[in-house]
């Protein structure tokens, strides 16, 4: 080919390109989603845990409804989250931003025992779903899809967890390092033994601490023990918080039973307990210093808790928050934990309930159940509904004399069957009447229906 014509070939692929319009967008769809952005919107704990949400940024425009929303069944469908269980085991459901490039999924439930890893984790959309670029998405469902590249979770699902990655970076200065029972950041274990319940000690890893369950009784007393190492010396650490009865996903501040002790600057410790349903009685809080480890010298502030439970709790799991004086703060939580058995100390707890625009006064007599003032049970179904049971007729004792017996609807029955069983009225419904002779017996088909009802009265 000569230079001339070289040229001549350069110049028409670039009016090529520059005359096709959709060259531009397939090249932008070389990639697949553009970052997965971990939030806790309140900040109120350091985990994974419902309420957090994911923001996932697209490179471009989706075929998306603007602000519309994303059910669970449509995440899994075009999203994979590795190597955590969220993807399969956990409810999330999302919502596009006005441009339907973000799409930001808040997570309303956790059942998986894999929680996602923040710089860990990736995420990825799955090609074969049914996200396109708008540019040239169709209504069937066609067009240019994002790449399935996969990209790493980034943020944090809480103050707690942000505080920790900025550790060593230009976020801080002085003691950048919170306190722990177990071990700290790079796993290095610095206590043994950071949890005792009862005797039972275990020793307390990063976040979530695999935990036997222990079974306690109402009314019984128990002791739950602490081990809290904080680079500064035992007398830096200044909050340590107890919390009871956590769902899976739960975070300790849904607690209805938390014990708080506090440390001012000068030394004066402080209990205070927050326990609307009077689930606990006799709190005591002791603290000392003991040794972090047999191995190594440091010294660890030891809280020990002493407590009585009044009353069961529909969740086991203990979540435990600890911070210093300059705030740095660390969660911890313990699953399967403490199941508390036994009936109830406290009184039944009363409600108020309607029906038929009647208000009653209602009892509980357990976790869904209650009666009111006249006896009568109801149930607890988003609201307390009265229970109505069917009026039946109490059965009669003795033979069945007349029609008032609780029999003679079954007698009754029973009658007819032997008629249709016996009583052939075809035979008795001609001009005649059934007053020819049966030629076999010698008798009229009248006679032959009585003797047969006759038959049937003596039996």
């Amino acid at each position: 080919m000569s230079p001339k014509n070289s040229i001549l070939v350069f110049s028409i692929i670039l009016l090529t390109i520059a005359a096709t319009p959709y060259l531009t967008q397939n090249a932008s769809a070389a990639s697949g989603i553009s970052s997965a952005v971990a939030n806790d919107p309140d900040d109120a704990d350091g985990v994974y845990s419902v309420g957090d949400t994911i923001a996932i940024t697209f490179p471009a425009a989706t075929n998306a409804t603007g602000s519309g929303t994303m059910s669970n069944i449509e995440f899994r469908a075009n999203f994979t989250i590795d190597p955590s269980s969220i993807d399969n085991d956990d409810t999330l459901t999302g919502v596009w931003n006005a441009a339907s490039t973000i799409l930001t999924l808040t997570i309303n439930t956790i059942t998986g025992l894999t929680p996602p890893i923040i710089n860990s984790d990736t995420v990825n959309y799955d090609t074969g779903g049914n996200l396109f670029y708008a540019s040239n998405a169709t209504a069937g469902g066609a067009g240019t899809e994002f790449l399935g590249t996969t990209v790493t979770l980034t943020g944090d699902f809480g103050l707690f967890i942000a505080a920790v990655l900025n550790n060593g970076g230009g976020g801080c200065s002085g003691d950048c390092i919170e306190p722990t029972l177990g071990v700290n950041n790079e796993g290095k274990r610095l206590v043994d033994g950071g949890f005792t319940y009862n005797g039972k000690s275990i020793d307390v890893e990063l976040f979530f601490t695999p935990y036997p369950l222990v079974t306690v009784q109402t009314g019984k007393e128990n002791t739950a023990e602490f081990k809290i190492y904080d680079n500064y010396g035992p007398d830096n650490i200044s909050h340590f918080e107890l919390a009871f009865g956590l769902a899976r996903g739960e975070s300790i501040g849904t607690s209805k039973v938390v014990i708080n002790w506090d440390k001012s600057f000068d030394g004066i410790e402080t209990v205070t307990l927050d326990d609307p349903e009077n689930i606990l009685e006799n709190v005591k809080v002791m603290t000392f210093e003991g040794s972090c480890s047999d191995e190594q010298s440091q010294k660890c502030l030891v809280i020990q808790v002493v407590h009585t439970f009044r009353a069961p709790l529909d969740f086991n799991i203990l979540g435990t928050n600890v911070w210093d004086m300059r705030r740095n703060a660390w969660q911890n939580y313990y699953n399967h934990g403490i199941e508390i058995v036994g009936e109830s100390l406290n009184p039944p707890k009363e409600y108020d309930g309607i029906d038929k625009g009647h208000i009653y006064r209602l009892t509980e007599t357990g976790k869904n159940t209650a009666v009111d003032e006249f006896g009568d049970t109801w149930t607890l179904n988003n609201t307390w509904i009265k229970n109505y049971i069917k009026n039946e007729r109490l059965q009669d004792t003795g033979d069945m004399k007349n029609r008032n017996h609780s029999s003679f609807g079954t007698w009754k029955q029973m009658q007819g069957g032997y008629a249709i069983k016996y009583f052939d009225s075809s035979k008795i419904q001609g001009t005649d009447k059934g007053f020819i002779p049966a030629p076999e017996r010698g008798i009229d088909h009248r006679e032959q229906t009585l003797q047969k009802l006759d038959w049937y009265n003596a039996n």
